[in-house]
């Protein structure tokens, strides 16, 4: 499989999990089952996801630094954008500001280590 893959998977497991989570805290205040599942669904997502980003580490293993750009902010900025949408949760500029500015981050990141990447 290519480090893409491994990255959208990653991706896509963290955004669950964080999902599952968001789910779950609704039903915090009588440790519902909505809670139950919240928690069992996003740990275990969250935790398997990690195999993916060893996976990522190891087929990127002369910019460990480039691996975790793209796995954190992978993950976190559509993640942002994913429970506000979900959760009708409305950003504000300054937010929108912030995941601009983290994109172009991991742009200027990606662009000073584009040979370290194997497919």
């Amino acid at each position: 499989m290519s480090t893409g893959i491994y990255l959208v998977i990653f991706w896509v497991m963290q955004i669950a999990a964080s999902v599952a989570f968001k789910y779950g805290s609704a039903g915090a205040h009588d440790r519902s089952r909505r809670w139950l599942f919240g928690f069992v669904f996003g740990n275990v997502v969250g935790a398997s996801s990690i195999y993916f980003l060893m996976k990522i580490f190891e087929r990127m293993p002369a910019n460990p630094n480039l691996a975790a750009v793209l796995a954190g902010t992978g993950a976190a900025i559509p993640g942002q954008i994913v429970l506000a949408v979900a959760f009708h949760s409305r950003l504000r500029w300054i937010q929108w500001t912030g995941i601009v500015l983290a994109t172009l981050g991991t742009v200027l990141a990606v662009l000073g280590g584009p040979s370290a990447i194997r497919p």
